[in-house]
């Protein structure tokens, strides 16, 4: 048996956001042949269960980079952070007027005027930054729109930091040098863990949290050897995964970074290059 984790966006997913048919079939047959096929992703782990209910797929969910594991429907493990270091990590990010979102036990929790503060940045960034276009900014934002659980809420104190067991803290912005201030504001931090899926996206959590970790104690519960492990994957926050597979799959449309580290490319992700993974590679 092999185990095989695939990461969601720029990989398993379309750009509009589905599993596509081929994809899909591969996955069953490869559960089919006995093979335990997981998703670990970013994404919430409510998200997550709602892609893969409309793909009518079953898996078990590596859910906020690793910072949650479902196994056959049922919580093993949950990194959450500390109360005290999710407000720090806000009162930042706010007093650079930037977006975040909260992953908590009942979903994702954002500010109401969140879209409204992306859409003002990309009409700021635009003129300054020739790097990307209008229509994929635009497209960017509806993608984060489009996310299931997302709840809205008009101030912050609308979100209980301990209740509601934060365990990601998701930060997004068009303006390079917002980001790279903010990260070096974070990064000396070893309370938490810093990861991302892309040059617009800051990903905070937990310090045991990461897709590598989350994938080796999967692996162990179900006595799976390094040999038979397989990561496929687009992005830095996949890099702990090639860690601890045999066989690593970058996409087409991967990073520099982790193609380097892949024992194999496959086609892009609008490609169906799971697809194209599973049948070739695996």
């Amino acid at each position: 048996m092999k185990l095989i984790a695939i990461d969601l966006d720029g990989t398993l997913l379309s750009r509009k956001g589905i599993i596509t048919e081929a994809n899909q079939e591969a996955i069953r047959r490869r559960q089919a042949q006995g093979d335990l096929v997981a998703i670990s992703s970013g994404r919430s782990i409510h998200d997550i269960e709602e892609i893969l209910k409309r793909s009518n797929l079953t898996c078990p969910i590596l859910s906020g980079n690793g910072a949650i594991a479902f196994y056959e429907n049922e919580r093993i493990y949950y990194h959450s952070l500390p109360k005290h270091v999710v407000q720090e990590l806000w009162d930042i990010a706010h007093e650079h007027d930037t977006y975040v979102e909260f992953y908590t036990n009942t979903g994702v929790k954002v500010l109401r005027s969140g879209t409204d503060l992306l859409k003002g940045e990309l009409d700021e960034v635009l003129p300054h930054d020739q790097s990307f276009t209008r229509e994929w900014g635009e497209r960017e934002i509806e993608i984060q729109n489009e996310q299931f659980g997302l709840t809205y809420v008009d101030v912050i104190d609308d979100i209980d930091f301990e209740a509601d067991e934060v365990y990601k803290v998701f930060i997004y912005s068009f303006d390079r040098r917002k980001l790279h201030k903010l990260r070096k504001l974070y990064e000396p931090r070893t309370d938490i863990l810093i990861t991302t899926a892309g040059w617009t996206k800051i990903e905070i959590g937990h310090p045991k949290a990461s897709k590598g970790m989350a994938l080796q104690q999967l692996a162990e519960h179900h006595h799976i050897a390094k040999q038979h492990i397989v990561a496929i994957g687009d992005n830095l926050n996949d890099v702990s995964m090639f860690e601890v597979a045999e066989t690593c799959i970058a996409m087409g449309n991967a990073v520099d970074a982790l193609k380097d580290i892949s024992t194999h490319i496959t086609k892009d992700a609008e490609a169906d290059g799971v697809a194209y993974a599973l049948n070739e590679y695996v």
